[in-house]
């Protein structure tokens, strides 16, 4: 969807009347997801979810009971722009010729109609958040949690529900640790039952639950929202073959690889371990790396890393067309958004110099140097390796196992966490195939859908768009 199509002079007609037409009013659930850079937390999801009626009025509150009938506030449409607030921000869009609602300001993004459904095929559903508390100036350590609800529909009238979450804590920027831990539990099931615009959940225990509930076909968003949240469709069953936890090699330890004192591993020995689990020597040998990902909000984007020019590129785009560009060029960089073109912020410029030392190229020998002066701690069974880069605090979060689980970083004291979760591999490097990452209140899943090490980058790829 790069190219603009070119239509016919009564196509073109046909489908301004019926824009027209459809202008006068909205009756229907509307959602999607709005992409925002901040000044220190970088980029931000917005999850929307309005319900707007034809004599007017709206309600972006679907988590109450009498949601059908609750007024946030009211729209207007003149001259095919529709206006409302929400969460306390004037929103604008176009009303498009299909039905959709167009951003006119901010980073470009589509308000879709959603369905009423009365029958669902089987399937799981995930939604995913995270949340902080104390840190820096609150005299409490840092907490944060990512968690993942998930619903289960048999497509028969049957629903069950899991829970998991791993939770980290941490201190202040002198000697403070990230600890995790993973939980799961499963402990509700029963049926269901869906009419226009609700389900009715039955538990086995006898409580009934109704909510608002809206689809989203496979072609749109592929997903189900729940009282206004949105819970996207899992693969239930993922290609074993593909996937595995990276494993360490208990065998072997690397120059002095040893125990620290007090039986903690010495940071040589964790990034031993880790590097044995990830590709070893083979690390060492990736020059570039392309990576083209699928971001929470139908978000893509594709990654251009350069190790020896200290040059990263990150492009996104929603249904092919370009809507961000951000490039760090060693202590330089700019970033384009909807075809105008600034200097990086010093913020941004820190949190892109700092994603090359986490993850599997923070072990590469020309960015481990920092990781060795690292010091180790314990927490909750993981061990925690913390180092710093240019007065930054950056963690490695590793398991009893020696299996790489997470990393956080601070800038400007605000946290920022990453978990990651189905290892794959590619030409003997293994690495994470899905990455969450969060502030603490936003989190953005990033699946890896391609990956290319060492491809040969040209002057083209670094241009401005």
């Amino acid at each position: 969807m790069k190219k603009n199509k070119v239509l016919l002079v009564c196509l073109f007609v046909i489908n301004a009347v019926w824009a027209t037409a459809q202008a006068q009013k909205l009756d229907g659930v509307y959602v999607g997801a709005q992409l925002y850079s901040t000044p220190y937390n970088g980029m931000q999801i917005e999850n929307i979810a309005v319900y707007f009626r034809n004599d007017g009025t709206y309600t972006d509150k679907l988590n109450i009971k009498n949601w059908k009938t609750n007024v946030t506030g009211k729209y207007t449409i003149s001259n095919g722009i529709v206006q409302f607030t929400f969460d306390k921000a004037i929103k604008k869009y176009k009303l498009s010729a299909n039905g959709n609602l167009e951003s006119t300001s901010g980073i470009k993004h589509t308000l879709h109609k959603v369905k009423n459904v009365t029958t669902l095929a089987a399937a799981v559903y995930e939604m995913k958040s995270a949340s902080n508390s104390g840190g820096m100036g609150t005299g409490m350590p840092n907490v944060g949690a990512f968690s993942s609800d998930y619903l289960y529909f048999d497509g028969k009238g049957n629903f069950s529900t899991d829970h998991s979450g791993v939770v980290g804590i941490g201190g202040d920027v002198a000697g403070g640790t990230i600890g995790g831990k993973t939980n799961t539990n499963s402990k509700t099931r029963g049926t269901y039952k869906l009419s226009p615009g609700e389900i009715t959940l039955t538990f086995s225990n006898g409580t009934v639950n109704k909510h608002s509930f809206f689809y989203s076909p496979p072609n749109e968003e592929d997903m189900i929202i729940l009282d206004g949240n949105f819970y996207f469709r899992q693969e239930s069953e993922k290609p074993v073959a593909n996937i595995k936890q990276p494993v360490a090699n208990t065998n072997k330890t690397q120059g002095n690889a040893t125990k620290a004192s007090g039986g903690l591993p010495s940071p040589a020995l964790l990034l031993s371990k880790l590097r044995e689990a990830c590709g070893g020597a083979g690390i060492d040998k990736i020059t570039t790396v392309k990576e083209t990902s699928a971001i929470t909000g139908n978000l893509q984007a594709v990654t251009f890393t350069d190790i020896a020019a200290n040059k990263l590129r990150v492009e996104i785009r929603q249904n092919g067309k370009l809507l961000m560009v951000k490039q760090l060029e060693g202590n330089d960089g700019w970033q384009w958004v909807n075809g105008a073109k600034k200097p990086l912020s010093q913020s941004d410029k820190t949190e892109m110099t700092l994603s090359l030392y986490q993850g599997i190229l923070g072990l590469h020998k020309k960015l481990n140097k920092n990781f060795l002066a690292g010091t180790v701690s314990e927490s909750k069974g993981d061990y925690m390796l913390t180092f710093f880069v240019n007065n930054n605090k950056l963690i490695y979060m590793i398991g009893s196992d020696y299996k790489l689980k997470a990393n956080a970083y601070t800038v400007n004291n605000t946290p920022n966490y990453s978990v990651y979760r189905d290892f794959v591999e590619k030409g003997g490097i293994s690495y994470p195939s899905v990455t969450e990452s969060s502030d603490g209140k936003n989190t953005i899943t990033v699946t890896t859908t391609a990956i290319e090490f060492n491809p040969a980058f040209t002057e083209a790829n670094w241009q401005a768009p």
